[in-house]
């Protein structure tokens, strides 16, 4: 993480942020127009930048500046790979970075947005890497994008990183979506499930117990059990929603606990369904980020620790973690995995061709376009599950109140024979 901003950079960002923005055409040395948009403080200051830059200026003049949304807001996910493949796009075609992150931050609807990558440009005029200025300034985005962007930059490479970061950064965002559709249903019928067993306790069960009446000595034990709790949620309603309610708060703390966290991982990661998805996942996305430093020249050392990074606390990591110590003792990436981690014996001999071909980057993009494939059925197969347990659930829960209400009938009926 590079050093904070000083008080006069800030001063800086914030004047920025309210320069005018300037339309332009002009001719390079190589005869080729370009168009674009810059902001500076007046006319005569964008011209003297571009006239500067080696263009000589056909048309310019003011452009009236996209009005943000009114919501104080960063960039979301999908408009952060939208940005970065725009900046790819425009540096492919010969746009000079700072033009490109000019011509993009015009166009961006979020405020706190725009004011990022505003500080992120002039942090590049004072001399900054591109890195450096989009990790200080620009949060945000996952971490590979500030180390893959000083790798880029070294080896001259930004588009074709950007270009990579963002479908890395769909890809993720895809999953996470394809996550949350597949659980919509299950999520669904618990909701529907909870609610009508709260029904039948507030609603159903107190009628049950008026009908049968204080004397329940014949009543079997779970007859009365269920009579009594509905009972008493339907005289103590308030008290009910507010021990619910401070469960629910209870848990999410929980749940946010990082320690828990890691230990809810941990055991998810072995649990029968659930645990195949989470090792794919891992695997999928370790090996994407493995093959697109590889790929863009960075050592295998380097590559290993910028992956790891990526994959969360657990057996996978620790295995990762013991990758870094045996690559620095000499021993192949295969032999190392093979020893410390679940990759299956296919996954060992394509890296070892790798190795031995000088092309281990490809390996590790063939060996993530598998787990991803494997990812997606396995989700399908969890979901098919899901659904079915869940309906599973609320019909033994319901079954079994039902049963209760049914007992304690008869059991009133024999008394009265």
């Amino acid at each position: 993480m590079g050093p904070s901003a000083r008080p006069a950079d800030l001063r800086l960002y914030s004047s920025m942020s309210d320069l005018p923005g300037f339309s332009y055409e002009a001719v390079g040395r190589d005869g080729q127009v370009s168009k674009g948009t810059l902001t500076a403080r007046d006319e005569a200051s964008a011209l003297r930048r571009l006239t500067g830059d080696g263009l000589t200026v056909l048309r310019i003049g003011p452009v009236r500046a996209t009005r943000a949304d009114g919501k104080d807001r960063a960039l979301r996910p999908a408009e952060r790979v939208l940005v970065l493949r725009q900046l790819a796009i425009m540096l492919e075609a010969g746009v000079s970075l700072m033009e490109a992150l000019e011509t993009v931050t015009q166009g961006m609807q979020a405020r706190k947005g725009r004011a990022q990558f505003l500080a992120a440009i002039a942090s590049l005029r004072r001399g900054d890497s591109l890195g450096h200025a989009l990790e200080t300034h620009v949060e945000g985005f996952p971490f590979y994008v500030y180390a893959m962007s000083r790798v880029g930059e070294a080896s001259g490479r930004v588009a074709e990183v950007l270009k990579e970061a963002a479908e890395q950064m769909a890809y993720e965002d895809r999953l996470r979506r394809d996550f949350s559709n597949a659980m919509t249903y299950p999520a669904f019928l618990g909701l529907a499930g909870v609610s009508a067993v709260a029904f039948i306790f507030t609603q159903v069960v107190p009628r049950f117990g008026a009908m049968i009446g204080d004397d329940r000595t014949n009543v079997p034990a779970m007859s009365r059990w269920v009579l009594a709790a509905g009972e008493f949620a339907n005289a103590n309603l308030p008290i009910v929603g507010v021990g619910l309610a401070a469960l629910i708060a209870l848990i999410v703390v929980i749940v946010a606990n990082p320690v828990f966290k890691a230990r809810a991982y941990t055991i998810a990661h072995g649990l029968p369904v659930v645990g195949p998805v989470i090792q794919a996942r891992e695997i999928a996305s370790w090996a994407r980020l493995t093959a697109f430093a590889l790929n863009n020249g960075v050592p295998i050392l380097s590559a290993a620790q910028l992956a790891k990074a990526a994959v969360p606390i657990g057996p996978f990591r620790q295995g990762l973690e013991l990758l870094e110590r045996d690559l620095l003792s000499g021993q192949t990436v295969d032999q190392s995995l093979g020893a410390h981690t679940s990759l299956e014996a296919m996954d060992l001999s394509l890296l070892r061709a790798g190795q031995k071909s000088g092309a281990i980057g490809p390996m590790f993009g063939f060996m993530a376009d598998n787990y991803e494939s494997r990812l997606r059925d396995r989700m399908k197969r969890m979901t098919a599950l899901l659904e079915p347990a869940a309906i599973a659930v609320i019909s033994l829960v319901v079954g079994f109140v039902a049963l209760s209400l049914v007992l304690a009938l008869s059991s009133v009926y024999e008394g009265v024979v």
